[in-house]
């Protein structure tokens, strides 16, 4: 069963949509840091609408969308290969930085976030290429 209907990955492959999110990422641990409940709910519900509040984009033909669009294809069965450990590692340096956040250390949450950012644009890098290989691979390009 898809997460996404695909009228919603549409709207979702619009590069603000993308970005904004990608960019939010840290604004998750300002609320934790601060123990502040309201605003971690505020964040969590920005995350979870985020997808469904831009328009289509008038072009996908940008890093961004193909990275969204390539993530798609990539999610429609499980796959065990590099961009899996590129979100495991992701996923490691979240958690750290959610345990540093809510004990106010600095520097922890500070590389912690650093790395997670970084193993979450090279598996959107490897989206990215999945997308470009199913065009070539169908003849789309």
């Amino acid at each position: 069963m898809p997460v996404l209907s695909e009228k919603t990955w549409e709207r979702h492959s619009n590069p603000w949509s993308g970005w904004t999110r990608v960019l939010s990422l840290p604004l998750i641990f300002v609320p934790i840091w601060y123990h502040n409940l309201y605003g971690l709910i505020a964040v969590i519900i920005w995350f979870a609408i985020n997808p469904f509040i831009f328009p289509k984009p008038k072009s996908t033909d940008n890093w961004m969308s193909k990275s969204i669009f390539g993530e798609k294809l990539w999610t429609d069965k499980y796959r065990l290969d590099f961009p899996q450990l590129l979100n495991v590692l992701n996923g490691v340096f979240f958690i750290i930085t959610i345990y540093a956040s809510y004990y106010n250390m600095f520097w922890h949450v500070f590389y912690s976030v650093m790395a997670s950012f970084i193993f979450k644009m090279w598996y959107l890098d490897r989206m990215v290429f999945y997308f470009e290989a199913d065009e070539v691979e169908m003849g789309t390009v």
